[in-house]
């Protein structure tokens, strides 16, 4: 995968299910998402092609559970000291190696039922679990003021989210808040609509000039001001 330069010292990597992100801090790399299991080779392959070492990862965000962001954690975790953040709402996920919920309860009660503590697995349900995750609120600095600001983001997941990096204007890694294929609009999966659209009224509220996604193009100018046109706030 050839990653994508966002400034000299954040990169975008696009793997062929999802976007994941390398950050350059004083304190080492930034891993932003996984990707599905078997991501971990491309993702260490794109780091070395940019002249990075993957052994510099020392901080990896999973924005929220589900496997296409989730699923390498456990490998890439196990090769790498870096320590691991989630909201603690898909963390809980994570460290049972559930990888999503779904709207009825019920469903996901059996789910868990026949997965959990057994060897019963189920594709894009079930991940490998992770059990040491430092837990992260909204306001958060990762690691610190050099790096991200964490931004609860519900709709997609109930513990998804986004990340703001101040440099270069504000940079938006806005998750499955939303999606850029062929235009911006809401990821169309969703756990509460509600909850959604008022994460993406609270973005829209923000000053940013990029906007990167999981899935699809980023925006790499004026990107506040298309967020408030696409979804209609002033």
């Amino acid at each position: 995968m050839v990653p994508v330069i966002i400034n000299p010292n954040f990169y975008q990597i696009p793997l062929p299910q999802v976007n994941v992100f390398i950050i350059k801090v004083p304190s080492g790399l930034i891993l932003i998402d996984t990707g599905p299991a078997g991501s971990k080779a491309p993702i260490f392959d794109a780091i070395k092609s940019i002249g990075l070492h993957p052994a510099d990862i020392k901080h990896i965000i999973v924005t929220h559970s589900h496997y296409d962001h989730s699923g390498s954690l456990a490998d890439i975790i196990s090769e790498v000291n870096a320590t691991v953040y989630m909201h603690p709402v898909d963390a809980k996920l994570v460290k049972q190696g559930i990888a999503y919920r779904f709207k009825s309860k019920t469903l996901s009660k059996i789910v868990d039922v026949l997965t959990l503590g057994s060897l019963i697995k189920f594709p894009r349900l079930n991940i490998k679990p992770v059990q040491q995750i430092t837990p992260v609120k909204d306001g958060d600095w990762i690691p610190d003021s050099t790096g991200l600001r964490v931004i609860y983001a519900p709709g997609h997941s109930r513990g998804q989210i986004a990340l703001y990096y101040p440099n270069h204007k504000g940079i938006v890694m806005a998750a499955d808040v939303a999606e850029n294929i062929e235009r911006l609009k809401l990821t169309p999966a969703y756990h509460d609509l509600h909850k959604c659209l008022s994460t993406i009224s609270n973005l829209a509220r923000m000053d940013f000039n990029i906007a990167l996604f999981s899935h699809g193009e980023p925006i790499l100018n004026d990107a506040s001001k298309i967020f408030k046109e696409a979804f209609g706030f002033d």
